[in-house]
């Protein structure tokens, strides 16, 4: 199992996320309709980018620099879960306990998150064969629908 963790930051929107391969962040984008978080390597380099279909729209999606892109919802069958589908995946994400999220690709758990009952921070638990960069982005875009759900925010 990989440790990662990703912590948000008091003054200003984004996140520092450690991982085994190396510390990273994710930046808000100002004055953008769409994007929402720019995830960086230490140099600077873009590796994903996270947004809204648009201005009105509640999913998310998520797109990897040098390909790849998926979409992040809420289910809308089942109370505290969220899907992840893209790139012929379909991975899901629970709440099975109070702060503690799970997310499976259907006939396993591929990661285990806990969430800091005192801010938007998470430890998370990554099986060694799982798409680290897609497990994070899934988190932070949880963190981020939960804390504007909270605040009675719009998405943008």
């Amino acid at each position: 199992m990989l440790n990662v963790q990703i912590s948000s930051r008091v003054l200003s929107e984004g996140y520092d996320i450690s991982t085994p391969v190396g510390d990273f962040s994710a930046k808000k984008v100002i004055f953008s309709f769409t994007d929402k978080f720019l995830i960086s390597d230490p140099s600077g380099n873009q590796i994903a980018r996270l947004g809204v279909k648009s201005f009105f729209s509640r999913v998310f999606y998520i797109v990897f620099s040098g390909g790849g892109f998926y979409q992040f919802d809420r289910d809308a069958k089942a109370k505290r879960t969220w899907t992840c589908e893209g790139e012929g995946r379909l991975l899901s994400l629970s709440e099975r306990s109070k702060h503690r999220f799970f997310i499976s690709d259907g006939s396993q758990d591929i990661a285990e998150g806990t969430k800091t009952w005192y801010a938007r921070d998470y430890a998370i638990k990554v099986a060694n064969d799982s798409d680290l960069r897609l497990v994070v982005c899934i988190f932070i875009a949880l963190s981020v629908r939960e804390y504007q759900q909270s605040s009675n925010m719009p998405i943008s």
